[in-house]
C-alpha cells in the first residue's frame, strides 16, 4: 500500500499497479500522520515545560508554523511529480493544520476557537473527498 494517495487513470490507458484509492483511503493518506505524530510529540513537552500564557500561546503558532513548513517540504520532496503531488500539496498542509490547531487548544487559550477547528476538520475530510488526483 502506498503511502501517498494513488491516481486514477483517465482515457484507455489501463490500470497498472494499486488500484486507485476510494474515500476513505484518501481522507487516510492526506493526513500527514508522521508529521502530526513528531508534531504532537514536541507539543508534548512544550506543555510539560509549563510556559507563561503569552509564551505559550506565540510558541504553539510558533510550533505549528515550523511543521507547516514541514509538511509542504516534506509532501514537495517524498510524492512523485505529477498530480498526486500537486492533491497533496493542496490537501495535506490543511489537514495538517486541521489537527494541530486542536491539539494546540490546551496552551493556545483565546486563541483557540472550537467553531473553527470543527470547521477546519469538515473542510480537510471535504478536500480528501473532493480532491481526486488523475492521470492522464
Amino acid at each position: 500500500m502506498s503511502r501517498w494517495v494513488v491516481a486514477q487513470s483517465v482515457g484507455l490507458k489501463g490500470q497498472q499497479g494499486e488500484a486507485p484509492d476510494g474515500p476513505a483511503d484518501r481522507i487516510a493518506k492526506y493526513i500527514p500522520g508522521e508529521i502530526v505524530s513528531a508534531f504532537t510529540l514536541l507539543f508534548g513537552g512544550l506543555v510539560m515545560l509549563n510556559p507563561a500564557p503569552p509564551q505559550a500561546q506565540w510558541a504553539s503558532l510558533g510550533l505549528i508554523a515550523l511543521f507547516l513548513v514541514v509538511t509542504i517540504i516534506y509532501v514537495a520532496t517524498r510524492t512523485p511529480q505529477g498530480p498526486v503531488r500537486s492533491a497533496h500539496l493542496i490537501v495535506t498542509p490543511i489537514s495538517f493544520l486541521a489537527w494541530a490547531y486542536p491539539i494546540s487548544s490546551s496552551l493556545l487559550g483565546a486563541w483557540f476557537v472550537g467553531l473553527a477547528s470543527f470547521a477546519g476538520q469538515a473542510v480537510a475530510i471535504a478536500l480528501s473527498l473532493i480532491v481526486v488526483p488523475r492521470e492522464s
